[in-house]
């Protein structure tokens, strides 16, 4: 595609189907929608200790020396050493939240957060044209 002054560009997009085009519409959620949240308990509270100098990192089942590599802690090398260690520490005491797998994969727990429930709006899923008919015959139609 060239503009008038003779340069050109390319464009990287696909043409899309009048079917595939999304159509925003107007409207309100009812408040059945809601995600309600109810945490009981501050978790900061929860939380371990973190000692300034932590001990080296042991492998466990959840979290092994491979899989942690894989988080590239510190691939800018913007921590130091020290900090390296506690963030390793940090992520071996919540080990628990992270999925390597999809087996892993699990879910907030039930009284932290009402169930989601997806809404719905109705619409008309094409929008037909009438033919046009032409005006000397329109009498016999």
């Amino acid at each position: 595609m060239q503009d008038t002054n003779g340069k050109e560009y390319q464009i990287f997009t696909m043409y899309k189907r009048v079917d595939k085009k999304i159509k925003p519409v107007s409207t309100t959620f009812s408040p059945e929608y809601e995600v309600k949240r109810c945490i009981q308990e501050d978790p900061m509270l929860t939380l371990a200790e973190l000692s300034p100098n932590p001990p080296p990192f042991t492998p466990t089942s959840r979290l092994n020396k491979e899989q942690l590599c894989l988080l590239e802690i510190n691939k800018d090398g913007f921590l130091t050493p020290e900090e390296e260690r506690v963030f390793e520490r940090v992520m071996e005491l919540n080990q628990g939240a992270l999925a390597f797998e999809d087996i892993e994969r699990g879910t907030f727990k039930d009284e932290y957060f009402s169930p989601y429930k997806i809404a719905t709006v109705p619409h008309v899923p094409w929008e037909y044209k009438n033919i046009p008919i032409p005006p000397g015959i329109l009498k016999k139609v």
